[in-house]
């Protein structure tokens, strides 16, 4: 198991404690009868809680509308009594148009929505909710009746609204037609622009999605082809997606303006990104992965690259060989697109089921690695010559392609028309760099090169020591990059070619994710609330740990755990507990590579529970902690024992910034009493590069 990524362990934290503030006159009530959920979801007001008894049951459509929830006070929760103890089947779904709610805990199995999304965050598209989030939820095989002769398609999360949140759930064993998350918007008069959603989709696990028609089987849509005028602002990160066996060809479906794609892992799935309609996405820091274990026929790609203005950066491609070693095909690590229609800023009604050729894209530091298709990038896919409009001022930049077989990139030659510009781009291919009808015209900003990659470290083979500092213009990068490989950690000031740095430095936001990371109840959904703090320092060759409770509770003992692999872990230290709320103790030094940490927690009756895991590198001393999250007034930044001067500032969701100071302290207090409530980003420069940020929430 790979160490917890600090955003996942951060947002759970957000989650775990967010649950527990209410307002002096909240309510908790538990149902367990439609009706009575209706009733008291109608009434509900900020801060209170509605908790379904655990039990089984099959309520047909529950659906509610509360005027009463407001994005400025504590949310309304709807939960389970107890986690995965409260099962929705038949045809249970849910339907409600809210303000903040939190819906979470529940399961969905071996149901049938009949034609309705499971959950509909909204009443129609003009009747959003707003603020809410789902999370930790599971829908298990909530198919419909395939013994009918037309079973009614539906996707399983429809969203309606702005600015909500779908994370940690689990999605597995869909078989029938429409995606499994959509996201919908308030306009499908084509080419007028809806309103603007800002959702995020994070921290979730989707396995086994297997719709075997030709078309509406993606895992999420992000719009439809009548929304590809309008600025969506969505952000689509730190997800799972494996084992999909659907024959629709894209695992993301773009169609709408300005998404981000970041932090996720792709995983033997038939199909990958494609950004279909819309412009101006962000996709960076994704792991497109085959898994040489993996043995059957999952056609898997990376990113499909239509339309304006994507910047498509820092991602890492492994094992893929979706086309089977056949030349211009859509289903490779990176596909250029032809058009139907020639790329327009004039949007007409005609156009908007058609494709748009790629343009005015970037293409850079991306690593593709032991690919066994065709062509590690294709340059102007044409389908067969259907598509004849070509790519412009396309930029190829500082990528490093080493395929198993093919050729490292492919241009047809009927793309006379078509333009870009090559810089700083190695490559190793059996067949060269172009072949058969291909052309590559200029070659330039190509350079053949011997390729070794190491040992997998994270998740990852490391990339070959060559590539170090041997990138072409990398300050023309430095702001579309902003400073980072495909970890999230700093560049050196000459970047490395490909997605990651050989020698990076600062905090890691990323690697690739398995099944204990994301999904309902992970990381574990019941980690012990009066745990405020575990943290990992090493400084002067030694290593410190300290750890904080919430209140002097019934430890008997916490083990220090230590893994040099991130799977097998041994104790190192062992403190009984005192009654008191702080513990400190020392570690075993190292001086090369990393290690990763965790605290086995028992308590006086005998259960076990883990902290979340720390990451230490021998080159990268300091850990900062900040807690605790959410917060109803001081936060604290621990620095370990760390003194230079750094500059601390705090952004709200606008990106204002609400505190800005510098400070010498290892221990800092940060006061958040005059804080409205809600979300900020905590973040700590020094000499002007950041070192750290941190999401936190403030709830008074």
């Amino acid at each position: 198991m790979h160490s917890f990524h600090p955003r996942l362990t951060n947002f759970f934290w957000v989650l775990a404690f967010g649950l527990c503030f209410h307002c002096s006159f909240a309510s908790n009530i538990v149902v367990n009868t439609k009706a009575s959920l209706i009733s008291k979801m109608i009434a509900a007001i900020p801060g209170d809680t509605i908790t379904v008894a655990n039990g089984s049951y099959s309520w047909d459509l529950v659906s509610f509308v509360n005027t009463k929830g407001s994005a400025n006070a504590a949310p309304i929760v709807l939960m389970a009594q107890t986690f995965k103890k409260v099962v929705f089947t038949t045809n249970t779904r849910f339907e409600f148009q809210i303000t903040n709610m939190v819906m979470t805990g529940f399961v969905f199995t071996n149901g049938n929505p009949a034609g309705s999304a499971v959950i509909k965050m909204g009443k129609s598209t003009l009747q959003g909710s707003n603020y809410c989030r789902i999370s930790h939820i599971i829908i298990d095989n909530y198919n419909a009746d395939t013994t009918v002769a037309s079973p009614k398609n539906s996707e399983w999360i429809g969203i309606y609204g702005v600015r909500n949140r779908i994370d940690h759930c689990t999605f597995i064993n869909k078989y029938y037609g429409s995606p499994v998350l959509v996201i919908w918007y308030d306009n499908a008069t084509f080419p007028q622009k809806s309103t603007s959603t800002y959702h995020l989709i994070d921290s979730n696990y989707f396995n086994h999605i297997a719709y075997q028609g030709s078309n509406g089987g993606e895992y999420i849509r992000l719009g439809a082809s009548a929304n590809c005028n309008t600025d969506g602002y969505n952000t689509v990160e730190y997800n799972l997606f494996e084992n999909g066996v659907q024959q629709e060809p894209e695992v993301i479906s773009n169609k709408s303006n300005c998404n981000t794609y970041r932090y996720n892992t792709f995983k033997n799935n038939a199909g990958g990104i494609t950004l279909r309609r819309g412009r101006y996405c962000k996709v960076y820091s994704n792991f497109f992965i085959k898994d040489t274990a993996y043995n059957g026929d999952n056609l898997q790609y990376g990113i499909r690259i239509f339309e304006k203005g994507h910047q498509v950066y820092n991602n890492y491609f492994e094992g893929i060989d979706g086309n089977k070693g056949t030349n211009n095909t859509a289903r490779c690590p990176i596909t250029i697109n032809n058009g139907e229609v020639p790329i327009s800023d004039t949007l007409v009604s005609a156009s908007q089921a058609l494709h748009f050729p790629a343009d005015s894209c970037i293409i850079a530091f991306n690593s593709i690695v032991n690919a066994a298709g065709g062509q590690g990038i294709a340059l102007g896919f044409t389908a067969g010559n259907s598509y004849p409009y070509q790519p412009k001022g396309v930029v190829i930049a500082n990528n490093l392609i080493k395929m198993a077989q093919g050729v490292a990139i492919y241009n047809a030659s009927t793309n006379t028309g078509l333009t870009y510009t090559a810089e700083g781009n190695w490559y190793q291919a059996p067949n060269g760099l172009t072949a058969g009808s291909g052309v590559l015209i200029p070659s330039k900003g190509f350079t053949a090169k011997t390729l070794s990659f190491g040992v997998r470290n994270q998740g990852i083979l490391t990339p070959p020591a060559s590539i170090k500092d041997n990138a072409v213009n990398s300050s023309a990068y430095t702001s579309m990059l902003n400073g980072k490989d495909l970890t999230g950690q700093n560049r050196s000031l000459l970047y490395d070619i490909g997605a990651q740095e050989t020698d990076p430095s600062g905090v890691g936001l990323s690697f690739p994710l398995d099944s204990n990371m994301v999904g309902a109840g992970k990381p574990a959904y019941l980690l012990p609330l009066t745990l405020i703090s575990f943290a990992a320092y090493y400084a002067s060759n030694a290593i410190t740990f300290r750890w904080q409770t919430e209140a002097a509770t019934a430890f008997t003992r916490f083990d220090v755990q230590e893994s040099i692999d991130g799977v097998g872990y041994e104790v190192i230290q062992t403190i009984y507990g005192n009654g008191g709320k702080q513990y400190q103790c020392p570690g075993r030094s190292f001086s090369t590579g990393k290690r990763t940490y965790r605290l086995k927690i028992t308590n006086a009756d005998g259960i076990v529970q883990y902290s979340p895991i720390r990451l230490l590198s021998a080159n990268e001393p300091i850990h900062i902690q900040v807690f605790p999250n959410p917060t109803k007034g001081i936060i604290h930044i621990d620095r370990g024992n760390e003194t230079t001067p750094v500059l601390l500032q705090v952004f709200n969701t606008v990106g204002m910034a609400t505190t800005s100071f510098t400070t010498t302290q290892p221990q800092i207090e940060l006061d958040t009493r005059l804080f409205p409530n809600g979300l900020y980003q905590l973040v700590l420069s020094k000499a002007g590069q950041p070192l750290y940020q941190f999401p936190f929430v403030v709830s008074h």
